[in-house]
């Protein structure tokens, strides 16, 4: 028996590796992923400018480098392609020999051959181009590329027909979603072939500056889409296995060891674990809530889409390509439709790259800080759908879900204690209220329990995922997805600032409603006390009562005003998290990568939607969105109605339980602890962040002055996408500015990250701040700054039958005494110039009325000085009793500033620079003491003093402006007048010689 025993073991062989085909695939595409981005970085280091550089133009017109210009012109970038491509050949042989295999295999010999042929003469084709440059031999360089270009169609249509496995092979899957794959890149790379053409021509034909750089990049886009398309017969070749045998024999162990039950983990290991996914939850929900702000700021600083906007898709696409590729295996156990973190180490690894974001903002350049969010992004969303599906196999969804609304809850009170800012966004500095160091660091720290298993949390699964057969299985998948969708976007547009609700409501002065600072914490307290109450009773978020309260909710933020209307956003803040969990449940009943693909693509259509309900008048075909936020929330809202519903009736809805061992416990009392601190600590910024109406003063009240003017500003972000609320306070600050009118400031919509200028501004200047109309009266926005008190201020929405809507503040201030009428608006643009003339028309008569009493006026107009009617000139200054503030300017077109019943004392204007591209416009006006110097009708200093002629006052403008030898753009100074201009009284008549 014994040496039958010994005899039997020595017939067996051990398997020392096995792995399947797939390994050919994924080397090839990593490699060749790999060579062209190691050419383009060493390309774009040492030389970036001769590279970009073609016959036609140079930087900065051309921009971007051609792939063959990346990988053919320059050494050390050349050598180290062609290397590494000679490295990845071998791969390819191999993947193209076992897919003719395959095809073999399965009953296609001629399929087999003719796909094998086709692979093998486009690889030694793609050797002739690489391999041989055209700096080497030009013609050979290009016939080599025809024909590698010729034989792609010939060999994406064999994959795409030849490959299908025989029905009911258990590969079915897979090549469904290697098709899928394939027939996305092939068609995205189609896609790219006629505008390919149309640049290139306008580029050598028509020899435009600036075409071969968007020639260059869709060619790019060429060589990602064809690798892409390769990638996906990693999906294909799991059809075939290889092993690596030991030829001598094995010794079998006599006894196994018995496995050990895991030990409980201890109430400081749950706690420590809660609070570092707690943290990362922060992190994320701060890169998702940048990404929409960050690509807005080009389309505004362009006037125009120049493609950076697809960008949005960043986490639907994200998740798309994972779930259509050989990516998914790292998260696909063997428990069919399961994808949960089958290794923590690489949840770790995903947190670490989602700090991209975190870092990025030390680099200079804008386009690359957004580029590295958006991948941030597409990781976060990738990495967020795996640890819910996680959670949904181990039946610990409410937990999960939790967390992630006390992150959110979180990234919610460090904005409201940084002035409107999340601390760690990309266009953040620490000028500005960035703490990326302090974040990267506690970051840094979250993540270590991911790679230490005595340390890690991540639950085992016990529950199987359901399978996708239940009845009506596309139809719960539409509406789980489209729910989740709308809750990310409800969530991103209303609860990612405690005052955006409160600016939805806000009216202006007297005071009849909440303020942002006093009553934000209102906001964050509803919101925690939502979540506790989905931590407690995940189920009844799925209730009718549930529902009732949003869309009542939802009715008062949207249709009143004032406390009417933050009581409608105080029940939206507790009934958006409270949905949270028995949404998040139902959705993950399906792929989790899929179904959440869905709803980031639906969450990015919506606002992109919303954005359109105020840009309609700079996007083609946008102009039926105009202004119908009510009609967009009411679809949203029945979506969202439809997903609840859903949850209720779907047989998986038993499962959304809290937990009741000891863990469990220990990780509700965790959360709930972590709740209670972060309202305490929201309790405590209005404290801190109050201003005493007695500190604010105007800077030079003896000589009853008045500094007054008008900024557009751009919606907050500087030249190089930073946010620019501390640079203007500096500029405000040194002009000692008494009132100042801010223009496109209206940032409480997702499209500009629910920020608020006025808060740091109202803070630093010591002054007080009204918002001017709310985000859903859908104008760019206005904002009135003033060291006077504001005795009474009106809204208003002028006339705009075509155009933007255009918003004006209509405001009374008590000006040493003296109710003065103040008046900032924007017109609309000059294409739309019946618009303006209405507008005008309705300013006019709102400053007629009020004569004759003092008024000061702070536009944006849109005309030429002195241009006749229907221009907007007369119509203002004619028509609305003002005196121009100096009518020999002629060098002026959007701000005007206009006075009546002051004396004018001066006028200066401070050139643009990389705080916003627009000037800023003011003048010094004295508020006579008596009313009988108060002349509404004519300007009692009327001559200008000689150039250089300065008074000796400490009213006067401040010298450091003055810049000689510094040219406009390259810092603020005076201009187009190197010195302020001032005004005195007419000279006394010359007294005539005595007879």
């Amino acid at each position: 028996m014994g040496n039958d025993a010994a005899h039997g073991r020595c017939t067996v062989q051990p398997v020392h590796l096995t792995c399947t085909g797939a390994i050919f695939s994924i080397a090839h595409t990593v490699l060749g992923y790999t060579s062209f981005f190691v050419a383009l970085t060493l390309c774009l280091s040492l030389h970036y400018r001769r590279v970009v550089k073609n016959h036609v133009a140079g930087y900065p017109d051309e921009w971007w480098p051609s792939v063959s210009a990346t990988v053919g012109d320059w050494f050390p970038e050349r050598n180290v392609f062609q290397i590494m491509c000679a490295a990845t050949s071998g791969f390819r042989f191999v993947m193209v020999a076992l897919l003719g295999a395959l095809t073999f295999h399965y009953g296609r010999p001629l399929g087999g051959a003719s796909l094998v042929m086709a692979g093998l003469l486009r690889t030694i084709a793609c050797g002739g181009w690489i391999f041989i440059t055209s700096s080497d031999h030009a013609l050979t360089h290009d016939v080599a590329m025809g024909a590698y270009l010729a034989l792609t169609p010939v060999w994406m249509a064999l994959c795409l027909s030849q490959l299908r496995p025989p029905p009911g092979s258990p590969l079915c899957d897979a090549h469904r979603r290697a098709q899928s794959l394939r027939a996305m890149s092939a068609t995205l790379f189609y896609a790219c072939t006629p505008l390919m053409v149309y640049f290139y021509l306008a580029h050598r034909r028509d020899r435009i500056p600036g075409m071969y750089t968007y020639y260059s990049l869709l060619e790019w886009s060429l060589v990602f889409f064809d690798m892409l398309f390769d990638a996906a017969s990693a999906q294909d070749l799991q059809a075939l296995a290889i092993q690596v045998l030991d030829a001598p024999p094995a010794v079998v162990p006599a006894v196994a060891p018995a496995a050990r039950a895991p030990a409980r983990p201890s109430a400081a290991r749950v706690w420590g674990w809660v609070m570092s996914q707690t943290f990362l939850a922060w992190t994320a929900w701060s890169a998702l809530f940048a990404l929409i702000s960050m690509i807005f700021y080009f389309s505004v600083s362009n006037m125009a889409a120049e493609g950076l906007e697809l960008l949005v898709v960043a986490q639907a696409l994200g998740l798309a390509i994972t779930a259509c590729s050989p990516l998914q295996r790292c998260f696909q156990s063997s428990t069919p439709h399961s994808i949960r973190h089958v290794q923590p180490w690489r949840a770790g690894a995903l947190w670490v790259l989602s700090l991209a974001t975190v870092a990025s903002y030390a680099l200079s350049d804008a386009v690359a800080r957004l580029v590295i969010n958006a991948l941030s992004c597409a990781v976060l969303a990738v990495l967020s759908a795996v640890d819910w599906s996680h959670a949904w196999e181990a039946a610990r969804i409410s937990e999960t879900a939790t967390i992630w609304l006390v992150g959110l809850i979180a990234a919610v009170v460090s904005r409201y204690a940084n002035h409107a800012n999340i601390p760690i966004w990309a266009y953040l500095d620490a000028s500005n209220g960035g703490r990326h160091i302090s974040a990267l660091a506690l970051a840094a720290l979250c993540v270590v329990p991911m790679f230490v298993p005595s340390l890690c949390e991540l639950p085992d699964v016990h529950v199987r995922r359901m399978p996708t057969s239940i009845p009506h299985a596309w139809c719960r998948f539409i509406i789980a997805a489209g729910a989740m969708g709308v809750w990310l976007c409800e969530v991103q547009t209303f609860l990612s600032d405690a005052g955006t609700v409160i600016s939805y409501g806000w009216t202006g002065y007297p005071v009849r409603g909440p303020m942002a600072i006093s009553h934000g914490v209102w906001v964050i307290t509803a919101m925690a006390l939502g979540t506790a109450i989905s931590l407690m009773a995940p189920r009844t978020g799925a209730s009718y009562g549930a529902m009732a309260l949003h869309a009542a909710g939802m009715t008062l933020l949207l249709r009143l005003d004032n406390w009417a209307s933050f009581a409608g956003g105080l029940l939206v803040a507790v009934t958006l998290p409270w949905m949270f969990a028995p949404l998040l449940q139902s959705a993950q009943a399906h792929h989790p990568l899929r179904v959440m693909s869905a709803a980031w693509f639906v969450m990015s259509l919506l606002a992109f939607l919303g954005v359109l309900t105020t840009a309609y008048a700079f996007l083609p075909g946008a102009y039926f969105m105009r202004e119908h936020t009510v009609a967009l929330t009411l679809v949203q809202t029945l979506v969202l109605f439809a997903g609840v519903v859903a949850a209720r009736t779907a047989p998986e809805a038993q499962r959304l339980v809290p937990g009741h061992d000891a863990r469990a416990r220990t990780v509700r009392c965790a959360l709930h602890t972590l709740l209670a601190l972060l309202v305490v600590v929201a309790s405590l910024v209005p404290a801190w962040r109050h201003v005493d109406a007695r500190t604010i003063q105007p800077h030079h009240p003896g000589d009853r002055i008045v500094t007054a003017g008008i900024w557009t500003v751009h919606f907050g972000f500087d030249q190089h996408m930073r946010d620019s609320s501390r640079r203007m306070s500096s500029v405000l600050k040194d002009l000692e500015l008494d009132i100042v009118g801010l223009l496109e400031t209206d940032l409480h919509r997702p499209a500009f990250g629910n920020r608020d200028l006025t808060q740091w501004l109202a803070q630093e200047l010591q002054i007080y701040a009204d918002l001017g109309p709310s985000p859903k009266k859908h104008t760019w926005g206005a904002v009135l700054l003033s060291k006077f008190p504001i005795i009474n201020s009106t809204h208003h929405l002028l006339p705009s039958p075509h155009g933007e809507l255009a918003p004006a503040i209509h405001a009374v201030l008590d000006i040493y005494g003296v109710p003065t009428h103040v008046i900032v608006s924007h017109n609309g643009q000059e294409e739309d110039p019946l618009d303006r003339e209405l507008q005008t028309t309705e300013l006019a008569r709102l400053l007629r009325e009020a004569y004759p009493h003092p008024a000061i006026f702070l536009g944006y107009v849109v005309t030429k000085p002195h241009a006749p009617r229907p221009n907007p000139y007369d119509i203002l200054f004619r028509d609305g009793r003002l005196h121009d503030v100096d009518a020999t300017d002629m060098d002026r077109w959007c701000q005007y500033l206009g006075f009546r019943g002051l004396h004018r004392l001066g006028y200066a204007r401070v050139s643009r620079y990389t705080v916003t591209d627009t000037e800023l416009q003011t003048f010094k006006l004295q508020m006579p003491a008596e009313a009988s110097e108060r002349d509404p009708d004519h300007d009692l200093r009327p001559r200008l003093l000689p150039a250089g002629m300065m008074p000796v006052a400490d009213w006067a403008y401040p010298l450091s402006f003055v810049k000689p030898g510094r040219r406009v753009n390259e810092t603020h100074r005076y201009a187009p007048y190197a010195l302020p201009r001032y005004y005195g009284l007419p000279e006394a008549p010359a007294p005539e010689p005595a007879p």
